[in-house]
């Protein structure tokens, strides 16, 4: 009896919640109708999307995206349309033009990853999984992806290279694979920054670290990558996005202001012929109880 109650609760509340749905969705179409430039698009493309109407979400997102081409999520969502329809190459296209927009869309990084484990590109994917660790390192599913690839993948991260100190030994490390070597064939926006083959090297092994949780190594040496590299815009935004991201592992003693600048050569002198006079005066006061008389 209670178990019949329960259930019948349940579809109760599964009725209201697609009445619900239903209202939200005509209520959006009404709103575009009028208004065939409102924002409200994305959001409603998005419900079809839910309710498996991909044509129509598509037809929506290839209109309204005429009136609205900067649209990060109306970009996205093609993107998804695209890859339910299994027409890789342009759903590739909108993540690519997604990630153009906002290079920190941890999930526009994660759908473009599973596109390409589909159309078997590994260290694409690898990329991309890491730049979702990046911006969401509880994410443990794609920490076990990454894991994976990177076992398809040794040939990138050879077991002496996590003990190499400096950012000059890791440059001189052969690789016989680029890790992202195949993305002008495809004309991802990593192909456009032109990062240089060394830097590009480096920062796949800070990622590396940082799937393993080994933060401290992926700060220094990306303090190092900020030395070396800090000059061009492009090597700056990808050396500061990390450590702005792994800035909560940042030891306290980092946290800490610096101390003012080293005393001047001038003022270590006056330091030191002080000390030597005191030295001195105590020296004599010794010599001097040592002679004095009995009393």
């Amino acid at each position: 009896m209670i178990l019949g109650k329960m259930t019948q609760n349940n579809d109760d509340s599964d009725l209201k919640k697609r009445e619900s749905l239903i209202n939200k969705i005509e209520s959006l179409q009404i709103e575009l109708q009028s208004n065939p430039k409102s924002l409200s698009f994305a959001q409603l493309a998005d419900l079809y999307l839910a309710q498996n109407l991909i044509e129509d979400a598509e037809n929506l997102l290839l209109r309204s995206l005429k009136y609205h081409p900067k649209s990060v999520s109306g970009h996205m969502l093609l993107g998804r349309v695209y890859q339910l329809k299994n027409d890789d190459q342009n759903a590739l296209e909108q993540f690519n033009i997604c990630l153009q927009k906002a290079p920190n869309n941890w999930t526009c990084y994660l759908l473009r990853a599973q596109i390409y484990l589909k159309i078997q590109k590994p260290k694409l994917a690898l990329h991309d999984f890491k730049q979702v660790m990046l911006h969401n390192p509880r994410n443990l599913g794609v920490r076990k992806s990454i894991i994976r690839l990177e076992a398809l993948t040794a040939d990138e991260y050879d077991d002496d290279l996590f003990e190499i100190k400096t950012i000059h030994q890791i440059s001189a490390v052969k690789v016989s694979i680029d890790p992202i070597s195949d993305s002008n064939e495809i004309g991802t926006p990593e192909a456009s920054t032109k990062i240089s083959p060394q830097l590009e090297r480096i920062l796949s092994l800070v990622d590396a670290f940082v799937v393993r949780q080994d933060y401290q190594k992926a700060l220094k040496l990306l303090r190092e990558c900020q030395a070396e590299f800090g000059e061009q815009t492009h090597h700056v935004n990808e050396i500061q996005s990390r450590l702005l991201k792994l800035s909560q592992f940042e030891k306290v003693e980092k946290l800490r202001p610096k101390e003012a600048a080293h005393t001047s050569q001038a003022r270590q002198s006056l330091i030191v012929e002080k000390k030597q006079k005191a030295l001195e005066l105590l020296l004599r006061r010794i010599q001097e109880s040592q002679i004095s008389p009995l009393v």
